[in-house]
């Protein structure tokens, strides 16, 4: 539950930086599909932690495509 609220907060924070100070459309996609992916992985964990797998897979892409952001490559 705590993902899906997160996720939720988060898609609106980075709706309004992108209004206000212009971030590209290339910049954006990304945190919508990490968004996506995270509300679809919360869900279907919430109805079957049988699925927690897609979940798992939904945080290891938000990780790796914020390590750029870090200076990391891999």
């Amino acid at each position: 539950m705590l993902t899906i609220v997160l996720a939720v907060v988060h898609l609106m924070l980075e709706t309004l930086f992108t209004v206000k100070f212009g971030q590209t459309f290339a910049g954006y996609v990304p945190d919508l599909i990490a968004v996506a992916l995270l509300l679809i992985g919360g869900y279907l964990t919430i109805k079957k932690l049988k699925c927690s797998g897609y979940f798992v897979k939904c945080m290891g892409f938000c990780v790796l495509s914020s390590l750029s952001l870090l200076g990391v490559s891999i």
